[in-house]
């Protein structure tokens, strides 16, 4: 039941964002009551965060994966940044990982922090804060190169201008 309210929730959020994803209508696609919603999840916002805490658990295994096969720092922060990126893109799931998840600190930025563990602390929030960004401008306007655009952001901040 957990897993079907997950995946009904995934999908209309992704479709129609967290604001406009009705309750009613999770429960309805999921095939259960919106008792079973508020039982399991306590609510609407306790479902955003198990949806994007499951989004953020596959996306940082392969984020993982890629920064595994890079150099250290730099290169492995553009190699998890830019795999995550194709992850979510093929997906079509990018509206999940816009904003982090309410109430949590992001495992996300948490990952980029230890591939950069020499500082500065503000290092990887605002490569994530940039790669949020590239991910709602790509929905918003496929032909515009967000991704390119990142990709020189990343390659400009290990030294790569190549």
């Amino acid at each position: 039941m957990r897993d079907r309210l997950v995946a009904a929730a995934a999908a209309a959020f992704a479709a129609r964002g967290f604001a406009s994803a009705g309750v009613h209508e999770i429960c309805a696609e999921a095939g259960v009551t919106t008792g079973a919603l508020y039982h399991h999840f306590g609510g609407k916002p306790g479902l955003i965060r198990e949806v994007i805490a499951r989004e953020e658990a596959s996306l940082l295994a392969v984020m993982a994966q890629a920064a595994a096969g890079a150099a250290p720092g730099a290169k492995a922060m553009r190699a998890a940044l830019l795999a995550g990126w194709d992850l979510v893109a093929e997906s079509r799931r990018s509206a999940l990982l816009w904003q982090p998840p309410p109430g949590r600190s992001g495992a996300i930025g948490d990952f980029l922090e230890s591939l950069w563990p020499w500082g500065p602390d503000a290092l990887a929030p605002v490569l994530l804060a940039a790669w949020r960004e590239a991910l709602r401008e790509a929905a918003e306007r496929p032909e515009g190169g967000a991704r390119l655009v990142l990709d020189g952001i990343l390659r400009g901040l290990g030294g790569d201008h190549g």
